[in-house]
């Protein structure tokens, strides 16, 4: 309720209407001001006080008083200037959400000879790790998952064989050896659309008879550069500019400079994270690293296996910070190392930064 000054104070501006000229009116509102808000602190009192008792006797003769009856028979009768009321504001809604609404996941998988019961392992660990993704990322209503190797794939579907082309098809030795798609989104990925537990067992079981130079940083690069990426190619609209991107590496062995077993990868820890962040726009909060590898310090691999250290994988995966996440290949269950990695990505999708 506002109070009778307040009122006394309107009437008078009613008056003043017809008699002055407009100056110190006060329409704070129109001037993208305060508005309504000004006429509750009565900004018009200090005019008035200048025009003395004319503008208060105006008031009587031009304004209420010409209407006919007396100032209360007016105030009854309901001719009196409209009351300004707030009332109850309109609902804005719930703030605009934040975060991530998409994400991008990119496994690259070795497919040499050692990798099988790392293939079963992950294969067996996936569900519990998209389960947990799908509850903890609640504002997610997207999402893409794409399998490559550590190698040019020979058992992939024509046209897709060269290193980065997104698996569609397995074979070889302990492979689902199978046709995974097509997938729903009649892409080479999948998505939320598709019955991930199942799509994602056939097509990361990708068999063990792949080369034995594996070039796991190769595949991710040329992957997030998108060399296969145009209009009809293997991974054409796999990695989004306004989603977050999920780079999950598993592989036992050494990768980059100095690879024992070369070739290896070209470049080098930062040239690989240079990659990563460039694909996101220039943002690396919107990029997450996962590995899997075998690393010295690592509590289950043994220490016969030093002589395969992915130190250059681990120290890309540091590059990250926050957004880096390691784990032992040799684990022998990952459904731990994942549901930590989960709290990782739940923080970077919470962080996320929209392009443009």
């Amino acid at each position: 309720m506002r109070s009778s000054a307040l009122l006394g104070a309107m009437i008078g501006a009613a008056g003043l209407l017809t008699g002055c000229s407009g100056e110190g009116s006060g329409r704070d509102d129109d001037a993208g001001g305060p508005g309504i808000g000004s006429l509750s602190q009565g900004s018009n009192t200090e005019g008035d006080t200048e025009t003395g008792n004319d503008s208060m006797s105006s008031a009587g003769t031009m304004g209420v008083g010409t209407m006919g009856g007396s100032a209360d028979d007016d105030a009854t009768s309901g001719s009196l200037p409209p009351k300004f009321d707030l009332g109850e504001q309109p609902d804005a809604g719930p703030p605009p959400e934040e975060g991530c609404t998409k994400v991008d996941f990119l496994f690259i998988i070795d497919d040499s000879g050692s990798m099988n019961d790392e293939q079963a392992n992950l294969v067996n660990s996936f569900p519990g790790f998209i389960t947990g993704i799908q509850s903890s990322l609640e504002q997610v209503d997207s999402y893409q998952v794409g399998v490559v190797t550590t190698d040019a794939y020979s058992y992939n579907i024509a046209g897709c064989n060269q290193l980065s082309s997104l698996v569609v098809q397995t074979g070889g030795s302990y492979s689902s050896n199978a046709n995974c798609g097509p997938y729903a989104s009649g892409h080479n990925y999948m998505t939320e659309a598709d019955d991930l537990n199942s799509t994602f067992a056939c097509a990361a079981q990708v068999g063990t008879s792949g080369s034995g130079q594996e070039r796991p940083m190769q595949a991710m690069v040329e992957t997030v550069q998108k060399v296969q990426g145009g209009p009809g190619q293997c991974n054409e609209g796999f990695i989004r500019d306004d989603a977050l991107l999920v780079i999950v590496i598993i592989t036992d062995e050494w990768d980059g400079p100095n690879d024992p077993e070369i070739p290896g990868s070209t470049g080098d820890p930062q040239s690989w994270y240079d990659a990563v962040v460039a694909a996101k726009l220039g943002i690396p909060e919107n990029a997450v690293a996962v590995a899997l590898i075998n690393y010295v310090g690592s509590p289950t691999c043994p220490p016969s296996s030093a002589p395969y250290d992915g130190v250059h994988i681990r120290d890309f995966v540091n590059l990250f910070g926050t957004n880096g996440f390691l784990g032992g290949v040799c684990e022998p269950d990952y459904g731990p190392t994942f549901a930590l990695a989960v709290g990782v990505i739940e923080e970077a999708c919470n962080n996320f930064q929209p392009p443009g």
